[in-house]
């Protein structure tokens, strides 16, 4: 049901009107002379909302590749030292014979999650 306050309660009781935000999830109307004129979100609803109005495929890969990078690197240089000492590390690998065909990999992925 929405929750309908008059724009006095955004000064005179704003802690009510997050905690409500925050415990209920929804958003409240505030209204200006009898109308509508605000909506108000809780911060985590509101984010929630922006991810999932993403237009394209293309627009959720580069937001997961964005976050899934600042959560792991501060810098570039930082991304960059780690991705050259993996290119080492399968380098040193292909090297010593410990590698799989591509062919058998796929195979190997087809059975394990059945997708023949």
């Amino acid at each position: 049901m929405a929750l309908i306050r008059p724009c006095a309660d955004l000064r005179n009781n704003y802690n009510e009107i997050s905690k409500i935000c925050h415990e209920t999830r929804e958003p409240i109307y505030i209204t200006r002379n009898g109308s509508n004129d605000l909506v108000v979100l809780s911060d985590e609803v509101y984010e929630t909302i922006i991810k999932t109005k993403e237009k394209t495929d293309e627009e959720r890969i580069d937001r997961l590749i964005s976050e899934h990078f600042d959560k792991h690197y501060a810098t570039f240089e930082e991304f960059q030292k780690d991705i050259l000492k993996k290119i080492e590390q399968a380098l040193k690998d292909v090297e010593e014979g410990r590698y799989q065909s591509m062919e058998d990999f796929c195979a190997e992925m087809e059975e394990k999650y059945d997708l023949s």
